[in-house]
């Protein structure tokens, strides 16, 4: 079969399932499948550098276990030479698995605490596959390759262990939910990252509810007990919100700055204390939901040139 023709039929089956009854959207099996990609051509600015590529495909399952297969992509500003500054970010990648288990907590009839913790195993340096997935990206836009990827940082082991806390709290007096802010702390430990966040989400919305808000892809548990919307509970088959977003993280360690654990590489100076801030919005009809965000970073290392902006894109399905 061509593939064109394989792009029809699946078009062709996403809109009959569209089209279904909304009671045919009721889960027939409790899985939650979302796939995220950030990416500094998301954002404004439009520079090609830094934190430049994130892919995370995860599922939920029945039982509130998850697991995540990611790809993170770093890169000097500078992507034009073979043997960038030592004084920029260093080339690096790293491919990991993510399980883990999450529990909304019940605290007397109110559910309005989620925690999380969760496993990575993979690999940070070249098997990470940063150069290949990258050039041949640039390759089918049509821009530059990066020159400079045989000075990436070595392959090690990836191992972390990360745990996350969020807190709900309700802030529409008239009890219809229309805003809400969900505060959030985590931590990180491992050869990838060592490090402690801490974050606060304001949403404005309609059944802000049925989410936790939005999370990403290097901070953020893979962990989403999202249901779909259903008819049943007298409320539109419809949510949307819009949110501002802050965090700050306390960092101890990080491979994109410092390098490898075990091994010899290159480094930057990391900075200390990095504060994210993030606007985005996010769609979610039936079984189906849609985010898009915009954030900006301030330096992760001393001699980094100024704020350093990504957007996101993230899309899921119930089935």
């Amino acid at each position: 079969m061509s593939s064109s023709r394989l792009i029809v039929l699946l078009l062709a089956a996403s809109v009959a399932k569209a089209a279904e009854s909304p009671a045919d959207f009721a889960p027939k099996s409790p899985w939650v499948v979302s796939l995220a990609e950030e990416n500094d051509k998301f954002a404004p600015k439009n520079k090609d550098r830094y934190y430049t590529q994130g892919l995370k495909l995860s599922v939920n399952t029945a039982d509130s276990g998850f697991f995540s297969l990611t790809q993170e992509i770093n890169t000097p500003s500078d992507t034009t030479t073979p043997n960038p500054s030592l004084d920029d970010m260093p080339y690096s990648a790293a491919l990991y698995l993510g399980w883990g288990k999450g529990w909304v907590l019940d605290r007397g009839g109110r559910k309005d605490c989620l925690f999380s913790m969760e496993a990575k195993l993979g690999v940070i340096g070249p098997s990470a596959g940063g150069e290949t997935i990258q050039n041949k990206f640039h390759a089918l836009i049509g821009q530059p390759q990066t020159a400079g990827w045989g000075t990436q940082i070595p392959d090690e082991p990836l191992l972390n262990f990360d745990a996350e806390f969020r807190r709900r709290f309700d802030l529409d007096a008239s009890g219809h939910g229309y805003r809400d802010l969900i505060a959030r702390s985590a931590v990180e430990l491992g050869t990838m990252r060592t490090e402690v966040l801490f974050g606060a989400q304001l949403r404005w919305g309609v059944n802000l509810d049925r989410s936790w808000g939005q999370g990403y892809i290097r901070h953020s548990s893979s962990y989403e007990p999202i249901e779909s919307l259903k008819p049943s509970d007298g409320r539109p088959n419809f949510s949307y919100w819009a949110f501002a977003d802050t965090q700050v993280e306390v960092v101890v360690r990080n491979y994109s700055t410092d390098g490898t654990n075990f091994r010899e590489s290159r480094g930057v100076t990391r900075s200390p204390v990095v504060l994210q801030c993030a606007v985005g919005t996010t769609f979610q009809v039936y079984s189906w939901s849609a985010t898009y965000f915009v954030a900006v970073r301030t330096k992760e290392f001393e001699t980094q040139d100024g704020l350093h902006f990504f957007g996101g894109l993230k899309g899921q399905l119930l089935f």
